[in-house]
């Protein structure tokens, strides 16, 4: 029974070895993720090989018997560390919770119970009557139903853990596809050669490869988790760590190209970020430096913050970048309303009282005639500033009613509504009413809509300055609702105009008053658009649902004034 050094056993400590120096490895990265897991992995599957390496230098069966019961009970627990190492890496660490580990550990128990028992029961393995064993080969052994058992759950064991890194592969970019495909090819080598060993024809005959080649597996991972920045830029684990940072979210590389993007950044973003392009091409308007603290709108005037983070490893080394977009709509809007509102306020005030001030310094002096025209005037200037007080309240009382589930309404019911009210407070103005029967859409605020409409034709009126103005509005479904107001006459002043399209008001573009700003800010917050050109549908006879004009005169000579587009119902 004396050990002999032979070509085999050679072999296997060569590769243990390896393996020592890949615990080594991954012991020096204990703190990274995953590197207690390779280092344990390593050591488990090195002693293994040792005890294996051992076994075929004996020529005595008891001997080799002694050592493969000890290879064997050793490898029962590398399925298990195989799937511990896939859950840390796929950042699912989480889900293995110590009650769950503790599950997955009644396997391998139990086959080392079986192990210990064997010589009781002969189910994991037995001795066939005659066997012989010679130096530098296995000795033939029958196995028994728990060994076959355990076979198919090791396999089931790594097949699991290689789909797991399959499917979320697939939820990469294809930035990373070498990353996952090294990650699938590590485990093959010694599967296969397990499986050739069980249909025996294994290179060797009787002998088990596979302590030996998983040195390929731990070369693999190694290499690729400390040498080949595999960890380094895992888009999953940055994801799931950044979720919370924002309702859109762009990761980047250290050469700020795009390794993933969610739906919500697509959505918002225009152009929209690529996944291998830089995200330069998403912002060609902005430098990198820029982009913190900068302010997008979506196509649904829905304002975001851009927020850069640097993403770096355990050892603080910049892996890549991280844009967060967070929802500010409703700050942003704010912001404008009051922006708007202090302006228009201070203007108008300034303006409104020097007029009132001379005017009163007129009365003072001047005669009854002179005095009655500046008291006229008087009560006018008062009249407006009123007027600008109450759609200032206005503003105030508008509430962030976009971040609210829409809900459908009869648009042309709406509309019908508003009209006949300006009708009554615009008895010499001729309206025209034309609208299809139940146009449906999603609104979050119905009231603000009435408001946007009647502050729209109320600003119309006063700047018209003709005694046979007509407004015609009208309603259609296009897929979304249309709702369009023409006139005969000039329409919203250029300078309201100019103001809202310059997204504020300032010295050079300044509103006459707050009436098209209110009108905007109830139409975006139903999520619809304001603009003042569009094609109006045609004129249609009256039906029951909508209401004939009081007046019913035409007017040739339209221009379109107001252009309202609002969603459409969701199902």
């Amino acid at each position: 029974m004396v050990w002999e050094l032979t070509a085999v056993s050679a072999g296997g400590f060569v590769a243990v070895g390896l393996y020592a120096v890949l615990a080594f490895v991954g012991w020096q990265h204990r703190d990274s993720r995953c590197g207690r897991e390779i280092a344990v992995f390593n050591v488990v599957v090195g002693l293994s090989a040792l005890t294996y390496a051992i076994q075929v230098g004996f020529d005595s069966v008891p001997t080799q018997v002694f050592w493969w019961e000890l290879t064997f009970a050793l490898s029962t627990g590398v399925p298990f560390l195989w799937l511990i190492f896939v859950v840390q890496y796929v950042s699912r660490s989480r889900w293995l919770t110590p009650g769950r580990a503790a599950l997955f550990a009644v396997e391998p128990v139990a086959v080392l119970a079986a192990i210990a028992t064997n010589s009781s029961h002969n189910l994991v393995w037995s001795v066939p009557p005659g066997t012989t064993a010679t130096a530098g080969s296995a000795i033939e052994l029958a196995f028994g139903p728990l060994y076959y058992t355990h076979l198919i759950l090791a396999y089931v064991a790594v097949a699991v853990g290689m789909t797991m890194i399959f499917l979320v592969g697939l939820r990469w970019s294809l930035v990373y596809w070498k990353q996952v495909a090294v990650l699938l090819v590590a485990p093959l080598p010694p599967f296969l050669a397990n499986i050739a060993f069980m249909f025996g024809v294994s290179p060797i005959p009787n002998l088990d490869l596979t302590p030996f080649l998983v040195t390929f597996t731990g070369t693999l991972l190694v290499l690729g988790l400390y040498r080949l920045d595999l960890l380094e830029r895992t888009p999953i684990a940055r994801r799931r760590v950044l979720e919370s940072m924002g309702d859109g979210l762009v990761v980047l590389d250290a050469d700020r190209t795009v390794v993933d993007v969610d739906d919500v950044a697509r959505r918002i973003l225009d152009p929209e970020p690529r996944v291998g392009q830089s995200i330069d091409a998403a912002f060609p308007d902005r430098s990198w430096e820029q982009l913190h603290g900068t302010t997008v709108t979506d196509s649904h005037n829905h304002a975001f913050d851009i927020r850069v983070s640097e993403l770096a490893d355990e050892r603080d080394d910049e892996i890549g970048y991280a844009l967060a977009l967070r929802d500010v709509t409703g700050r942003h809007r704010y912001e404008q309303r009051l922006e708007v509102a202090n302006r228009v306020l201070r203007h108008n005030l300034r303006n409104d009282m020097n007029v009132v001030r001379g005017y009163a310094e007129l009365v003072a002096s001047e005669s009854t005639t002179d005095a009655q025209n500046a008291a006229e005037s008087i009560l006018g200037r008062t009249d407006d500033l009123l007027a600008v007080s109450d759609k200032a309240r206005k503003v105030s009382e508008l509430d962030d009613t976009h971040a609210r589930t829409p809900r459908t309404h009869d648009i042309t019911a709406v509309v019908a509504g508003a009209v006949h009210q300006s009708e009554r407070r615009h008895p010499d103005v001729v309206f025209s009413f034309v609208g299809s029967p139940h146009v449906k859409a999603g609104l979050t605020d119905v009231s603000a809509l009435a408001t946007a409409l009647q502050e729209l034709i109320d600003l119309i009126v006063t700047h018209a300055d003709r005694d046979d103005l007509v407004l015609r509005i009208s309603v259609e479904d296009r897929g979304d609702a249309v709702v369009c107001v023409e006139s005969n006459g000039p329409g919203i002043p250029a300078v309201d105009r100019e103001a809202l399209a310059a997204g504020s008001e300032t010295p050079l573009h300044h509103a006459e008053g707050l009436s098209l700003w209110l009108a905007y800010w109830c139409v975006i917050e139903n999520g619809g658009q304001l603009s003042f050109e569009g094609e109006c549908p045609g004129e249609r006879a009256h039906t029951d649902d909508t209401p004939p004009s009081d007046g019913g005169a035409e007017a040739s000579g339209w221009n379109v004034v107001a252009f309202l587009t609002l969603p459409e119902p969701e199902e």
